[in-house]
This record gives C-alpha cells, sequence and structure tokens, in this order.
C-alpha cells in the first residue's frame, strides 16, 4: 500500500492519538504482555503506550514487523523513537513475518492490536494471520484491528483509494485489494475461532486540499500520470482518508 499507512505522521498524528485512546476505551485492563502486528515507525506504538500508561503500570508492549520494502528500515526509526521517548523498558521491538510468527510462544500474549496491517496481506496471507494470533493468545484474551473502510463516502475518498492503487512502490506481492472489508474479517475470525466479535467505526477526518495532496501524492510515490489525470478532481475535491472500521473480538 502507499506511503499513507506509515509516512503522514505529521498529518494524521492527533489521528493516532485518538485511535490509541478509542482502542484503549474498548480494552480489558487485565493484560500485561501487548502485541502491537505491523507497527511500522511507531505511529500508533508511541501514543498508545503513553495513554496505557496512565491506567496500568507493570506492562510490556512487543512492536512486531517484517520491515520490509517499502517500509524497510522501519523499525530502526522506531527504535529510535523508542530511546527518544525513553520507553525502553516498555517497549520491545521484535522483527517477524506475522504469517508465521516463530519467536512468540503458545498463549503468552494478553492484547493484540493493529493499524493497517491486514491491507498489507492477501487472503491467505489474512488466515494465517488470524490463525498465529490465535495461536499466541491467552484463552478469552482480546484483539483490536483498525482498517480503513474499502467503501468510500464521496470523490476525495474515491481519489485517495485510486491513488493507493496507483502506487510505484508497494508491498509484495502487491496486495489485492485496498483494505478487506470488516465481513470477510469477521468471517474468517470465526472461522478460526474468535468470539464476541464486533465493528465499531471510528472517524479518521485527515483531509488535503489540493496542493497539499499533490504533495503528498509524490511523496508517497503515486504514478505521476494518475497526478496529471485527475488534476481538476484533486483542485476541486483534494483527497481525503475514509472511515476506519475497528473489528475487536475475543479468544
Amino acid at each position: 500500500m502507499i506511503y499513507v499507512k506509515r509516512r503522514v505522521i505529521n498529518l494524521t498524528q492527533n489521528k493516532n492519538d485518538r485511535l490509541a485512546k478509542f482502542i484503549i476505551n474498548e480494552l480489558d485492563f487485565n493484560v500485561s504482555v501487548i502485541l502491537e502486528a505491523g507497527c511500522g515507525e511507531g505511529q500508533l506504538t508511541i501514543p498508545f503506550v503513553k495513554k496505557i500508561s496512565n491506567y496500568i503500570n507493570d506492562i510490556k508492549i512487543i512492536a512486531y514487523d517484517l520491515s520490509a520494502e517499502p517500509y524497510f528500515k522501519s523499525l530502526e526509526v522506531l527504535k529510535e523513537r523508542v530511546c527518544q521517548e525513553k520507553l525502553e523498558n516498555i517497549i520491545e521491538v521484535m522483527e517477524g513475518d506475522v504469517r508465521n510468527i516463530k519467536n512468540i510462544e503458545d498463549e503468552s500474549i494478553d492484547f493484540i492490536f493493529s493499524n493497517d496491517l491486514f491491507c498489507e496481506l492477501n487472503r491467505l496471507g489474512l488466515e494465517q494471520c488470524l490463525k498465529e494470533f490465535y495461536r499466541i493468545l491467552k484463552p478469552n484474551s482480546q484483539m483490536a484491528h483498525a482498517e480503513y473502510a474499502p467503501f468510500p463516502e464521496n470523490v476525495a475518498q474515491k481519489l485517495f483509494i485510486e491513488a493507493d492503487i496507483h502506487s510505484l512502490e508497494t508491498s509484495l506481492p502487491k496486495p489485492e485489494w485496498f483494505s478487506p472489508c470488516s465481513d470477510k474479517i469477521a468471517i474468517l475470525m470465526h472461522k478460526i475461532g474468535f468470539k464476541n466479535i464486533k465493528v465499531k467505526y471510528f472517524e479518521t477526518s485527515v483531509c488535503l486540499g489540493y496542493e497539499e495532496a499533490v504533495q503528498a501524492l509524490k511523496d508517497w510515490t503515486v504514478d505521476p500520470k494518475f497526478i496529471e489525470k485527475y488534476k481538476k478532481d484533486l483542485q476541486t475535491y483534494g483527497i481525503e482518508t475514509p472511515m476506519e472500521h475497528v473489528v475487536f473480538c475475543n479468544k
């Protein structure tokens, strides 16, 4: 997916702060070991840790990511941020593939969360990932996974989704969807054995006018032909991130 998932930290920091609070509000605080899957450079990791530390004193966060192209070296960036924020005693940065989590033991995790992870996986990869989550979660533990809704509400959101499709730099193999719909996620979760599945909606509200949108599209290595083709629409509507759906469940 385009770097909008990982690189607009200055534009989406407020969104990540609110998303962290949104997820924590649904959390059973009887937890001590938490896994963030697909942590990237820590856009959600840092605000999540800061907020949950207001409720829980003794906690460990495993920030887990494959750190492959186009997100190569993202974990190095996160490690620097962890040091800057003096969170080394709380956050453990770990490299690995969510489809085959070799370095985490069975039933050792109290809570798993992610943001914009499933969009990077195909259907088989998503099922493999969820099976691994089921394996490492303790009985009755919780998960929360946030993704952009794949259905645009307006032209600006449609342009955002189309821009993602025209990215010149994406993960390999290229994902088969912009984002899986919540129904597909919930069905797979139910098939694997998760329970108490529910979907809640989180409004991201990140909108960019023409100049900001064009600069962002260039930063995200979107095909210049796309920018030229949709120049008038970008001038009229800009781009806007869709609403996010957050799928919660228990093991």
